[in-house]
């Protein structure tokens, strides 16, 4: 008959003469026969490493809770942690999106790299692969900040022992002046857009709100008898989502012109009810993107108005016009700027309008100049 062993519950470590050798010592207890058994057992290192050795003999089921975990693939990680991860963070469209970008360009590139293994310098070797395949900067900013949010929670769920994306390897982005029209050509523009359209470009203008939030309007949303418009949901390839950020659902005043454009597109809209849409095309659904693009572009061409920049005759030029006349005329204050565009953050006012701090800072200027030079002259006193 096999004799079965156990480990017991005493030992004890201790040190050899010999600097580089310990020795563990532990009692085997034979079942069978009920005798201890003695066991030595010589570790290359200290005493310390001795004593982490007989921890392992004395207590076999920690030790295995402590072996060294299966390494993963970047590839097993997306499919499982993140997959489950965007599912429940991320709104439809920016899954969409998003998810391009990492099924196109950040799998391909990581996927059958070991996950807890990747360096900063896999970090530096991607962005040059994708900076030599042609992708803009702007697009490799935003796959630098997808990979950092993707690191930053596989550290949090504790798969890898370090960020590998570190400060500074960021594309760097040139800053370029959104386009935007003057106050005298935004004026002139809604009297050339076709009357259908009028309304819509007007609330685009006069509100600062988003394209799709603009699409996702529905006559309740309109409340003439406050002249409110309330912000609650958006229009994304054709469907109805939440707008783009939590600071997005808000309430915008309707002023006397835009008041008037909004009854008079109702007046001629054949979709009036409080569930439809306000911008309704002759199905019911909300206008074409594309045709509204058309429309600004014929608009501004006999308005004779120019532009070089890529994308410039997209509808975003209505929204960036709207927030620079705020931010010129609340004296370049940012908090406000943020909270009529609905931005989640101040910096990303600051780096969307940055190139109009030098107008109000010539206006600080300014009246710092007639504060201190312009000053009335002190009635001279004459003494009898």
């Amino acid at each position: 008959m096999r004799r079965r062993e156990t480990v017991g519950v005493s030992g004890r470590a201790s040190r050899r003469r010999t600097c580089d050798r310990g020795i563990s010592t532990t009692t085997i207890l034979d079942t069978l026969t009920g005798e201890n058994k003695r066991h030595n057992k010589i570790v290359k290192g200290d005493y310390v490493e001795a004593q982490s050795e007989l921890s392992k003999m004395l207590r076999p089921d920690v030790a295995a809770n402590h072996a060294k975990p299966i390494e993963r693939t970047f590839n097993s990680y997306v499919e499982k942690e993140w997959a489950q991860y965007t599912r429940d963070n991320w709104k439809e469209s920016t899954q969409i999106v998003q998810g391009s970008f990492v099924r196109v360009h950040i799998v391909p590139f990581f996927g059958e790299m070991l996950l807890p293994r990747i360096k900063p310098t896999n970090i530096v070797e991607f962005h040059m692969a994708t900076e030599k395949k042609g992708l803009s900067k702007k697009t490799r900013r935003n796959l630098h900040a997808i990979l950092t949010k993707m690191f930053s929670y596989a550290l949090d769920l504790e798969l890898i022992p370090s960020n590998p994306i570190k400060r500074g390897t960021a594309p760097k982005l040139e800053k370029t002046e959104k386009p935007i029209l003057t106050e005298t050509q935004l004026n002139a523009l809604f009297g050339l857009l076709p009357i259908h359209y009028r309304a819509f470009f007007m609330t685009l203008a006069m509100t600062g709100i988003r394209t799709g939030e603009a699409l996702g309007l529905k006559w309740a949303d309109v409340n003439f008898a406050d002249r409110e418009i309330h912000v609650r949901r958006a229009i994304y390839r054709g469907k109805e989502t939440t707008p783009k950020t939590a600071n997005s659902k808000r309430s915008r005043p309707m002023v006397e012109k835009l008041y008037r454009a909004l009854l008079n597109h109702r007046a001629m809209s054949a979709y009036t009810t409080q569930a439809d849409y306000v911008f309704a095309s002759s199905t019911g659904r909300p206008f074409n993107p594309d045709q509204l693009r058309e429309a600004l572009r014929g608009a501004l061409g006999k308005l004779g108005v120019q532009m070089d920049q890529k994308h410039a005759y997209g509808m975003h030029l209505l929204r960036h016009t709207s927030g620079s006349v705020a931010y010129k005329h609340t004296g370049g204050d940012v908090k406000a700027t943020q909270e009529w565009l609905g931005h989640s953050s101040s910096r990303i006012t600051l780096d969307t309008y940055t190139h109009l701090m030098k107008d109000t800072q010539r206006e600080t200027a300014r009246t710092l100049e007639k504060a201190v030079f312009e000053q009335p002259e002190a009635p001279t006193s004459t003494m009898n």
